[in-house]
């Protein structure tokens, strides 16, 4: 029996794949970001420091897993060392790698893995390619919520819509299949082993609301092919009932439905109000599951509204506060993108300090992230929280702290 379960977004945590940003962070430069899907190269001091004030953080409410560790410990299986390489080598056109990087030890091919493999120019056609790297470094990496997820009992590995993405899907299907601590066969979706070159879908549009319930955002990463994809194989399960479809502007602020919305409470979500509940707001599409034989669509103007059809009341807690300027700038910042550890209980980035206040506001009352690493606050002794991460380094890879993270085991 597999031990994972995520049935909401907000049920009490127990486990949560998370990964420290190391060295492949300083492989970027000005030239490369771009193509690496960053704004900017970031400071790599900075991100492990505020990376490991949430690591620290979680640490103390539940049991974090490091990708390089679980990597590391999958590595040390021959068998399993000999498929996730050639998996790789082939998938990314390195075949001619594989060799000499099945001759690494674990610790160091896990490293190698991570940080990329540098093209050997031992033959005239690799002297002349542009390529720098065989196996390209995975600076996105810390973003674990995007090529992977729980649906209920299942795991979901998505069909990523960047081929520099490839390798984070590749590597995170092996750890699910082949750890010890997770050993599962059970998948929902693995797209890593399936030819769909146009449904391109990522776990940062994915937002398990119920057991029966998620929604989708179509953006620039999760397409309509993808989603239709998706909802066959919700079909099949039988568990998810309903789907709903979030019509996202394909900008680079809406890059994944999570930067616009989030769960933090059975009664609550995080919102940036200009797109969920203004006059720009985006269409949403009830796509109802009930009958597998007969799915049939319904078109809403607001998420909040729509979501009542089917007994989810959520009272919005405003990103950026009531001010639309302050709203652009948060939202922006990853101010509506929250990791919920409870029910009220979860942690973003402490410099959208207009959306802080709303979460005080609605009884979420701020606490900083030191203290709770210093043993000044215990988060076990209360019953609301929204703890304050230093962020002004992380989120300029695009992401808060939702991104940053992928829930494995949540209480029922």
């Amino acid at each position: 029996m597999t031990n994972i379960r995520v049935s909401s977004e907000i049920n009490t945590l127990k486990k949560v794949i998370i990964h420290t940003p190391g060295s492949e962070l300083e492989l970027m430069t000005p030239d490369t970001a771009e193509e690496l899907l960053y704004d900017d190269i970031l400071n790599l001091e900075a991100a492990q420091e505020q990376h490991h004030q949430m690591s620290g953080v979680l640490a103390t409410v539940a049991q974090p897993l490091e990708v390089k560790d679980l990597l590391k410990d999958v590595l040390e299986n021959e068998f399993h060392r000999k498929s996730l390489v050639n998996d790789l080598c082939i998938q990314l056109d390195a075949a001619t790698t594989a060799g000499s990087l099945l001759e690494l030890g674990a610790a160091e091919l896990a490293e190698r893995l991570i940080t990329g493999t540098r093209l050997e120019r031992n033959t005239l056609e690799k002297y002349l390619s542009p390529r720098q790297y065989a196996l390209p470094p995975l600076p996105n990496l810390f973003f674990t919520r995007d090529s992977s997820m729980v649906i209920n009992n299942q795991v979901f590995i998505g069909n990523m819509a960047n081929s520099i993405r490839i390798a984070e899907a590749i590597i995170m299907s092996h750890i699910f299949r082949a750890h010890s601590d997770l050993c599962c066969e059970d998948f929902l979706v693995d797209a890593t082993k399936e030819n769909l070159p146009h449904a391109t879908f990522e776990g940062g549009d994915i937002l398990i609301l119920r057991e029966d319930t998620v929604l989708i955002g179509m953006s620039e990463r999760t397409s309509a092919p993808g989603i239709d994809y998706m909802i066959e194989q919700f079909k099949k399960g039988r568990k998810i009932k309903h789907v709903f479809v979030v019509m996202l502007p394909k900008i680079r602020a809406t890059i994944h439905l999570d930067m616009i919305f989030t769960m933090i409470d059975h009664d609550k979500a995080v919102v940036y109000p200009p797109l969920i509940l203004g006059k720009d707001s985006v269409d949403i599409i009830h796509i109802n599951l009930s009958d597998p034989n007969l799915v049939r669509f319904k078109r809403f103007p607001y998420l909040l509204k729509a979501l009542k059809t089917v007994d989810i009341n959520l009272e919005p807690v405003f990103c950026g506060g009531t001010k639309e300027l302050h709203q652009k700038r948060e939202q922006w910042q990853s101010g509506a993108n929250f990791f919920t550890i409870g029910p009220g209980k979860i942690i973003g980035y402490g410099m959208n300090v207009y959306t802080f206040e709303e979460l005080a506001k609605a009884g979420l009352p701020r606490v900083e992230a030191k203290d709770v690493i210093d043993g000044k606050v215990d988060l076990n002794a209360m019953n609301k929280y929204a703890v304050a991460i230093s962020g002004n380094e992380l989120t300029r890879g695009g992401g808060g702290c939702r991104c940053m993270t992928m829930p494995i085991l949540r209480e029922v």
